[in-house]
């Protein structure tokens, strides 16, 4: 909508109406949230109680009316959309009208809404959507400062002191290179092949993937063109490839390539061996893109917005947000988020399961036996092999703002971290720490680490001690001093 409103701003009002699926979704504040974090511009009404959508007769999300200057409907479109096919509909009504003298000579002045609110965020991150911990040598966090479009790196030997560098300008674009200079828009997940450093990151409002050297952070697009795909496509070389709102990514190494020596990364920085799995959430697969090759292909989903397990080229996703992989490279999980569900992917085998979820309406809050467990829209998943005889996943249950335990050995859900909802901001162990809409998550050295996206900040928790003993912790990041 954003093109419409740019290309019409004194001709066509835009009004968003927001009729929740999830019961997170349905309050003001978090509304008012997601107008911030997405940066809209326009009003928008809270329909909660579905009172609008049933008005227009909706059926499916999105549905896009069109409401003459009399107040009377004259089309709709069902599904998503691209602006270019609207603008010729838009301007043959609009002359219409011209014609009539139907048409205010400005629209409406709304006030201070939607993106004016943006400015009133005031911190050092905004909207924080994806974090990744470099382990080598000293160690750094990475984090997706999705809001300012750019990347805030911290050193792991000085968490809560000073910054250790920025890339990105800060400003929204598709430009490659140093880190001054490069531009992002809306980055989310993050991926690193530990044998070299090189950190890969889905860009996702770009529709690309991008490469970040170990050498500062010199950026290079890798895949994409910074269009949005509008079908489902079948791969190809990646940069002529058109992709979809790619939401995270994971690196497989490739057995062949040299091995990580002493010094944590072989002597080639230049040498992307490997594969890069990527959650296209924008068509409801998993595509997988050869590094070696600079091809991208779908690996798994039909495109259909589903549930279903089998072969993966057979299976069904729903707006995939989340990747994890185990220490073998043998599977690969799945944040499946509108189905409230985490997948598994044998990659031995190509089949496609469901740990966790039923559909694309059954969500909730509830612990136990993982077959009869709900979540509501989780958004991150990370591997943990949490002694030497069991592995867990843990995972960002966003929407109850809970960080769950998926207990792989034994197939049960546990609240792991957090006493939500309601959401807060509140550091301490087990059920009094409170998060608003966690995001993401990584482990390294023995901590976890959690983008508590709509509190602004990552907070961090110590995995070695005992649960009654482990705490959250805020991490404060001083952007305005520079580490030496």
């Amino acid at each position: 909508m954003r093109e419409i409103e740019e290309r019409y701003p004194d001709r066509v009002v835009v009004i968003g109406v927001h009729s929740a699926k999830f019961p997170q979704e349905k309050s003001n504040e978090a509304v008012a949230q997601a107008v911030r974090r997405h940066g809209i511009r326009h009003p928008v009404v809270n329909d909660a109680d579905f009172a609008v959508w049933q008005a227009f007769t909706c059926r499916a999300w999105p549905t896009l009316m069109f409401i003459d200057p009399r107040g009377k409907v004259i089309g709709r479109h069902e599904g998503e959309f691209e602006a270019g096919q609207l603008m010729p509909v838009l301007d043959r009504m609009l002359a219409e009208f011209d014609d009539k003298g139907w048409l205010a000579p400005a629209v409406p002045d709304f006030g201070p809404v939607g993106a004016a609110a943006q400015a009133s965020i005031g911190t050092d991150l905004a909207f924080p959507g994806g974090i990744l911990v470099d382990d080598r040598g000293r160690g750094h966090i990475i984090i997706a400062d999705s809001n300012h479009h750019r990347l805030v790196v911290v050193g792991l030997s000085t968490l809560g002191g000073p910054l250790h560098h920025m890339v990105g300008t800060g400003e929204p674009g598709l430009r490659d290179g140093p880190p001054e200079m490069a531009q992002f828009n809306w980055p989310q997940g993050l991926a690193i092949d530990p044998r070299t450093g090189v950190v890969y990151i889905a860009d996702t409002e770009n529709h690309a993937i991008r490469r970040m050297s170990p050498d500062g952070g010199t950026i290079t697009t890798i895949a994409g063109t910074g269009r949005q795909a509008r079908t489902r496509g079948t791969g190809g070389p990646a940069r002529g490839v058109d992709l979809s709102s790619p939401w995270d990514v994971v690196f497989l190494a490739d057995p062949a390539a040299p091995p990580i020596t002493d010094r944590g990364a072989h002597d080639d920085p230049h040498d992307d061996r490997g594969l890069l799995f990527i959650a296209m959430a924008g068509t409801h697969q998993i595509w997988v893109m050869d590094l070696a090759s600079g091809r991208v292909i779908p690996f798994a989903g039909s495109g259909s917005e589903a549930l279903a397990d089998g072969p993966v080229r057979e299976a069904a996703f729903a707006q995939p947000s989340g990747l994890a992989i185990d220490g073998t490279g043998e599977r690969l999980w799945v944040a499946d988020s509108e189905t409230s569900a985490i997948r598994q992917i044998n990659l031995g085998t190509g089949q496609v399961s469901t740990l966790v979820g039923q559909g694309l309406f059954d969500f909730g809050d509830i612990d136990g036996n993982a077959e009869n467990a709900r979540l509501q829209h989780p958004l991150g998943v990370t591997w943990w092999r949490d002694d030497p005889d069991g592995e867990s996943l843990l995972i960002a249950d966003t929407y109850n703002h809970r960080i769950k335990r998926l207990d792989l050995t034994h197939g049960t859900v546990r609240t792991f971290i957090g006493g939500g909802p309601p959401e807060g901001h509140r550091d301490g162990n087990g059920a009094e720490a409170r998060f608003s809409e966690p995001g993401d998550l990584a482990i390294a050295r023995g901590r976890l680490f959690i983008a508590d996206t709509n509190n602004h900040v990552v907070r961090s928790v110590d995995l070695t001690l005992p649960a009654p003993e482990r705490v959250v912790e805020t991490i404060e990041i001083d952007l305005t001093t520079h580490a030496h």
